[in-house]
C-alpha cells in the first residue's frame, strides 16, 4: 500500500498505563464502542495477556489527540498478523469482545487510518513489517467500515450483531413487533406477571455475582464450558470496575429464588447486552426472553436510543425486533 503523507499528524506510541485520558476521545467518536474503552482493554491484557506484542498508537493533529489505534500482532507459523487490541481468541477459543475498531474523532477518520496504515507499513516496526493486516468486527455502520475499503481493504462478513433503535415509548415498540411476535411477547409478560416475578437490579453484593454465573452456566454445556476459573475471575473483575454506572446486573426473581440473569454495558445513550442465563426448570415462563424485554422497556423509559444485542445471530433477538447488522474482517 502506498499512502500520500499527511505532514500535520504525528504518530506517537502510547500505552495503556501511561495518563492520557481516552474518555474525552471516546466520547467524540462514532468509531469507539465499549470494547476500545482503555479500562476494558487493561482487563482484557491483565486475565488473558497477549498472544504476541501490543502496540497502541496515538494520532495527534499538533498537541491535540484524534485518534488512537488499539492493535496486536499474533505471531504464526503461516505468517504474522495484526488485529485490533482485544479480539483475538482468549482460552484457547473464547472470543470476550464483540467489537474492533479504532478511536476516531468525529470527521477525521480518514486522516487517522490513513496515518495507521503507513505507520505499519513504514518498515520500522521489526517483526510487525510484511505482517498481514487482519482486522477483525468491524461494524457496518461504522465510517471505518467504508474508509478501509477506500484505502484498499478487503471486507469479508464473519459474524452478526443485531440490535433495535427504540422508540419513544414501550407501546411503539410493541406496535413496531410483528403481529405474532407482539402478541406472544404479551402473553409472556402477562405470564410472569401473574407469578408474581419481579424485575430486581445488583447492589453490589457479591453472592449476586454468584448467582449470576450459577444462572449462565445452567444454559447450556457451551456457557459451563465458557466459564472457567480464568473466565469467572475476567467477570468478576468487569463487575466491579464497571459497576456502577457503566454495567447493570439484573435479575428476575420469583420469591426468593432468581430465575434468570442479564449482565448489560451503558454506553453513551445504548444498552450492550453482554450476557445472560435462565433456570431451566422455569423454562415454562420464558423467563430470559422476558427479562430482556424487561430490560428494553426500561431502556426506553430511561431514554436510551439503542438496545444492542451485540455478536450472535440468535433467534430470540430476531423476535424481540432486532435488525441485522453485519460484522466485516478487513484485510490489507
Amino acid at each position: 500500500m502506498l499512502l500520500k503523507p499527511i505532514m500535520r499528524l504525528n504518530v506517537k506510541q502510547m500505552n495503556l498505563d501511561d495518563q492520557i485520558d481516552w474518555s474525552g476521545l471516546i466520547k467524540n467518536s462514532s468509531t469507539a464502542t465499549f470494547f476500545q474503552r482503555k479500562e476494558w482493554l487493561k482487563l482484557w491484557v491483565k486475565h488473558f495477556s497477549v498472544q504476541g506484542e501490543a502496540k497502541i498508537f496515538g494520532i495527534f493533529n499538533e498537541e491535540e489527540l484524534i485518534g488512537i489505534s488499539p492493535l496486536e500482532i499474533k505471531v504464526e507459523i503461516k505468517g504474522n498478523r495484526i488485529n485490533f487490541l482485544g479480539v483475538n481468541p482468549v482460552l484457547g477459543k473464547e472470543l470476550v469482545s464483540d467489537f474492533g475498531d479504532f478511536i476516531i474523532k468525529t470527521g477525521r477518520e480518514k486522516e487517522v487510518w490513513e496515518a495507521v496504515l503507513r505507520e505499519i507499513d513504514n518498515g520500522t516496526m521489526g517483526q510487525w513489517n510484511n505482517a498481514k493486516v487482519e482486522l477483525n468486527f468491524i461494524r457496518e455502520d461504522s465510517p471505518s467500515f467504508k474508509i478501509s475499503q477506500e484505502l484498499g481493504g478487503k471486507a469479508e462478513g464473519i459474524d452478526i450483531a443485531p440490535y433495535i433503535d427504540l422508540p419513544k415509548t414501550w407501546e411503539d415498540y410493541l406496535g413496531g413487533l410483528e403481529r405474532h411476535d407482539r402478541h406472544e411477547l404479551r402473553r409472556k409478560i402477562r405470564k410472569i406477571d401473574e407469578e408474581g416475578v419481579k424485575l430486581i437490579d445488583y447492589n453490589g453484593d457479591s453472592k449476586d455475582v454468584e448467582e449470576f454465573f450459577r444462572l449462565m452456566s445452567m444454559g447450556s454445556e457451551q456457557k459451563r464450558n465458557f466459564l472457567s476459573k480464568e473466565m469467572r475471575s475476567f467477570f468478576s473483575e468487569l463487575i466491579k470496575t464497571f459497576y456502577p454506572g457503566q454495567l447493570s446486573l439484573s435479575f428476575l426473581e420469583n420469591g426468593a429464588f432468581k430465575i434468570a440473569a442479564s449482565l448489560t454495558f451503558l454506553f453513551k445513550d445504548e444498552v450492550l447486552l453482554y450476557n445472560s442465563g435462565f433456570d431451566p426448570q422455569y423454562s415454562y415462563l420464558s423467563p430470559g426472553l422476558v427479562l430482556k424485554a424487561y430490560l428494553i422497556r426500561k431502556s426506553i423509559e430511561e431514554g436510551k436510543k439503542r438496545f444492542d444485542f451485540l455478536r450472535g445471530g440468535e433467534k430470540y433477538k430476531y423476535d424481540l425486533g432486532g435488525k441485522e447488522r453485519k460484522l466485516y474482517k478487513v484485510t490489507f
